[in-house]
This record gives C-alpha cells, sequence and structure tokens, in this order.
C-alpha cells in the first residue's frame, strides 16, 4: 500500500530530474563565443524605476504591472570589492515566498529570479538595461559582496562604467515566462537575430572589430532602446 501511495510522488521527482537534465543539454548547446578573455568594460545604464513588487510573469515586467503585493527587502550586492557592479540581490521573502516568481521591483530595479546550480537554489540576477530584451551579468558560483563592503572603485574605470570579468556571462531574459529557465546565452548568432529588425544596428554590429561581451551589451541596450520608441 505504502509503495502505491508512493508511486506518484516518486513519478513526479522523475520528471522534474528528466526536466533538468534536457535543460542542461540544451543550455550546453548554447556556447558562448566570445575567445576575448580579458577583462571587458561595460556601460552601466539607468534604468526606469518601475511599481514595487513581485512580478508572476514576463507579462507583468513588460506592463509594469506586479500583481502581487508581497513584502521583501533587497539587498543588492557587488560583483567584487573593487567593482561597482551589481550582478545580483538578495531578496528576503517577508511572511512567506510567493508560489510563482518571474522577478521582483524594488521600485527602482528589476531582478529576474534564476534558479542555479544542482540545487536549483533562487537567484534574483539585476536586469542591466531597460526593454523587452533585457540582459544579465550571470555567474555560477556567485561570490558577491553587499554593498558598502570595502568599495574601492579603479581610478580608470569611469563612474558610468564597470569592470566585466572573464568569469561573468552575458545573458538575455527570454520574451516569454518561463520559470526554470528565464534566460538565454547572449551568443553573437542571437544578438544578430535581434539586430535583424533594424538593419543598421545589424550593419554596425557586423562591422564590429571586438565582437565581446561588451560590445555585445552595447548593441542589445540599443535594441531595446529602439523597441521602446513611441
Amino acid at each position: 500500500m505504502f509503495f502505491l501511495k508512493s508511486v506518484p510522488v516518486l513519478f513526479f521527482l522523475s520528471m522534474i530530474s528528466f526536466t533538468c537534465l534536457s535543460q542542461a543539454g540544451n543550455d550546453a548547446k548554447e556556447v558562448d563565443d566570445d575567445k576575448d578573455t580579458t577583462t571587458q568594460v561595460v556601460a552601466i545604464n539607468k534604468i526606469t524605476a518601475r511599481k514595487p513588487g513581485v512580478y508572476k510573469t514576463y507579462e507583468e515586467y513588460l506592463n509594469n504591472s506586479p500583481s502581487v503585493d508581497a513584502k521583501f527587502s533587497v539587498q543588492p550586492l557587488r560583483l567584487t570589492k573593487n567593482n561597482p557592479l551589481v550582478a545580483e540581490a538578495d531578496v528576503d521573502y517577508i511572511g512567506g515566498r510567493p508560489k510563482k516568481i518571474w522577478g521582483v521591483s524594488d521600485g527602482e530595479n528589476v531582478y529576474i529570479r534564476v534558479m542555479v546550480g544542482q540545487f536549483l537554489k533562487n537567484h534574483y540576477f539585476k536586469l542591466q538595461c531597460d526593454g523587452p530584451q533585457p540582459y544579465i551579468f550571470y555567474v555560477e558560483n556567485p561570490v558577491f559582496l553587499p554593498m558598502g563592503a570595502g568599495l574601492v572603485v579603479a581610478a580608470t574605470v569611469a563612474a558610468t562604467s564597470a569592470a566585466l570579468p572573464p568569469f561573468v556571462s552575458l545573458m538575455v531574459v527570454r520574451d516569454e515566462t518561463n520559470y526554470f529557465k528565464p534566460t538565454l546565452m547572449a551568443t553573437s548568432a542571437r544578438v544578430k537575430r535581434y539586430l535583424a529588425e533594424f538593419p543598421d544596428l545589424l550593419d554596425a554590429y557586423k562591422n564590429e572589430t571586438n565582437n565581446n561581451k561588451a560590445t555585445r551589451a552595447r548593441y542589445i541596450t540599443a535594441y531595446n532602446k529602439r523597441k521602446m520608441k513611441p
């Protein structure tokens, strides 16, 4: 009798494992074609303030209409002690975490929920630009530091830019709700597919001599600005 009751549970766990393994297989095909392993300098974009709350779906993010009025605190985390870039945040829910979360807004920035690691732990990565196809700076094994923890900005890096270390991946947000895999690798081929909507941007991108993560981030930002024009 106990065995029969356990079958649905075992089946459910097996399906989760199969989904995760399939997901990992798809990720393996999305190779980052950035051969430049040196530190790159990226722009720190100013994000439009949004309504605070929890987004259940990508569409809620697009419409700036978080449907869950949950209480939570956000602690922005800097990439390293000597880097001004905020790539992730600790999100602490008060009174229980909502069941379905695409991302959260603290009224200033938006953080998308990404499940990282073997045990699918929740991480909240900051969207680095406005628009329907924003991107994040993704680190699979994060060692972020709280803001204000001995911050020293290198003199060679301007206040509107930051150094992007080689271990950081550039990921673009999917234009649909996907809780298991909300982001995709921002490969050169994928960036070209986006830019094809604007031939002048695509031609400029193809003529770039250094096609690295910083270059792709710049063109994804330009693409989003075009998409947001009335």
